[in-house]
Parts: structure tokens; C-alpha cells; sequence
């Protein structure tokens, strides 16, 4: 019996330590993104004119293996769309199709030892009257005592759909070295019943920030003391071919005429300039995004802000 306790305790301690271990390499994390194009300007109003979306995210480092760090995600969000103004006197002014879009999604990331970046993801969601659209921006501007938006009843017809995605970013800096400098690039695509495009493009990063799979720029950041805090701005130019987009087309099933008809832009250039801080445990960003049309029929391109907000645990 003497022997065998110090062998139990032995083996309980290694279990506890392994236990801990694995815990301090899971990492859980909760993030809010507003984006809006009044947080640019409170003269715009239109187009992409407003978006909500959560996320909860968690992640296992698995060092042994060639893949060594994966993330989980689940989210939910809603986007709005209108014309140009919102509140639209004139019928013939509406530019481009009305509607919210509302959707829920799995996304999961995978890094290599080279730090490359994959991730794939489902998505499903629907536009029309079931997204809520009218509804959340009608209640949103009654609270805030402004006008109230028009013409939706000319939003698009109820069509649900579904998308798988893909993104694959290489990690160009060997992996143990730092540098106030990094250039991410960018390969992605998207298939499905509600968007159907392809987007080449990257991002050119300045200031203190973590590894491809320990930082916030890719919504992975990962750190307990000072040193692994993060603190970027960052360029992120984008080009996409669109073949498909159900918030400018309307349901890709649906036969049924929509009210207003958009034509969608098959080049669509997207521009992101932003900045952000990650702690131990908050996450802070905020960038200001150039989008030109995403329908031909729009009068101009547009700008809208996002920010994002975090926590980690």
C-alpha cells in the first residue's frame, strides 16, 4: 500500500496537470459587430444601410498533430438593404431592390505548423418579408424620433437558400519571427442558392500583432500577458467576380416578377480600412469600408462603418 499511493498520487497529479493543460489551450470567445453607414455619415442612409451579427467562437491547440490549432464558430446576423435614402418620397427613385437577410451560419478554421490559414463554412438564410427588415428598421428609427422609411412593401419576394464558403490565407513570414509589417493575402469563394462569387485581394498590416493563428485580425487572438496584447491598423483591398447575389436578384427558384429589379454588378471592388486592440480579454476594432455597386442600377457606390466588440474567457 505504501507504494502503491505515491503511484496514485503520481498518476493524479499528471492527470491534473494534462487536464489544465488542455484547458489553457481552449479558448472561448463572444463578439458583437454593428455595422452601419451612419457611423461614416449622418447624411447616408441607404443601400447596405445596416448589419448585426453575433458569434461565439472556441478553439483547441492540438501541437502534436499537423494541423495544430483549429476554431469552431457558430453566429447569426441581419443585414438591411434599401435604395439610396431610406426614406424615399418618390417611387421612381427607388435604385435598387428592398430587404433584410436574415441568416445563421458554422464556420471552422484550421492553421498549419507554416501558419496558412483554411476555413470553411455553411450558411442559411432568408430574404423577404420573413428576414425582418421593415420591421427592425421601421422600430429603429421610431426609438431614435427620425423618419420613417418607405416603399417596403416593394421589398423582394421570401426566398430561402443556403451557401457553403471557402477562404485560404498562406502565412508569408517564417513562422518565430516578428515585424511591425505583414501582408496577408486572401483567396475566397462562396456557392450556394443566395450568393455565388469568388474574391481575390489582401491586406497590408502595420504594428503589433500576433501569428496567423493567434491574432484578432483573423478573430483568433490568443494571449495572457503584455506582450501577446495586440494593437494594428490594416489596408484590406478585395476584388469579387459575382455570378449570384439574392439581395440584388431576388430567390434564384422564385418565378414569381419582383417589384423592383436589380442587375447585379459582376465586379464588385471592396475596400477596408481599420484598426484594433486586443487585450487579455476585450476586443475592440473599428473600420470604415468603400463598397462600389452592388446593383448597376444604384446611382453611386457607398461607405459604411463596423464595429466590433469582444470578449474571451
Amino acid at each position: 500500500m505504501q507504494y502503491q499511493l505515491p503511484t496514485f498520487l503520481t498518476a493524479l497529479c499528471s492527470f491534473l496537470f494534462i487536464t489544465a493543460s488542455a484547458q489553457q489551450q481552449h479558448q472561448h470567445q463572444f463578439t458583437i459587430v454593428s455595422e452601419n453607414d451612419s457611423y461614416i455619415s449622418v447624411n447616408l442612409d441607404g443601400y447596405y444601410t445596416n448589419g448585426i451579427k453575433l458569434a461565439y467562437q472556441w478553439s483547441l491547440s492540438s501541437p502534436a498533430r499537423k494541423k495544430k490549432e483549429r476554431s469552431h464558430s457558430f453566429y447569426a446576423g441581419q443585414n438591411i438593404y434599401t435604395s439610396q435614402f431610406s426614406g424615399e418620397f418618390f417611387e421612381e427613385r427607388l435604385d435598387r431592390p428592398l430587404t433584410g437577410y436574415l441568416y445563421a451560419g458554422y464556420q471552422n478554421s484550421l492553421y498549419n505548423a507554416k501558419e496558412d490559414l483554411l476555413r470553411w463554412g455553411i450558411s442559411a438564410g432568408v430574404i423577404g418579408p420573413p428576414a425582418q427588415g421593415a420591421a427592425v428598421q421601421k422600430s429603429a428609427h421610431k426609438v431614435m424620433h427620425i423618419y420613417k422609411p418607405t416603399f417596403w412593401e416593394y421589398q423582394l419576394n421570401e426566398a430561402w437558400g443556403a451557401n457553403a464558403d471557402l477562404a485560404w490565407s498562406p502565412g508569408l513570414s517564417k513562422p518565430g519571427t516578428t515585424s511591425k509589417w505583414a501582408f496577408k493575402p486572401l483567396l475566397s469563394a462562396t456557392a450556394g442558392t443566395l450568393f455565388t462569387h469568388a474574391g481575390v485581394g489582401g491586406a497590408l498590416i502595420y504594428g503589433q500583432f500576433n501569428k496567423n493563428s493567434a491574432t484578432a485580425f483573423w478573430g483568433n487572438h490568443k494571449g495572457s500577458s503584455k506582450t501577446d496584447r495586440e494593437f494594428f491598423g490594416y489596408l484590406m483591398p478585395m476584388i469579387y467576380l459575382k455570378a449570384y447575389d439574392a439581395t440584388v436578384q431576388g430567390g434564384m427558384f422564385n418565378a414569381k416578377p419582383e417589384k423592383i429589379e436589380g442587375r447585379l454588378n459582376p465586379v464588385f471592388f471592396q475596400s477596408k480600412l481599420g484598426i484594433a486592440y486586443a487585450g487579455n480579454r476585450l476586443l475592440l476594432s473599428a473600420t470604415a469600408i468603400y463598397e462600389n455597386k452592388q446593383s448597376l442600377t444604384q446611382r453611386t457606390p457607398q461607405y459604411y462603418g463596423s464595429i466590433q466588440v469582444g470578449w474571451l474567457w
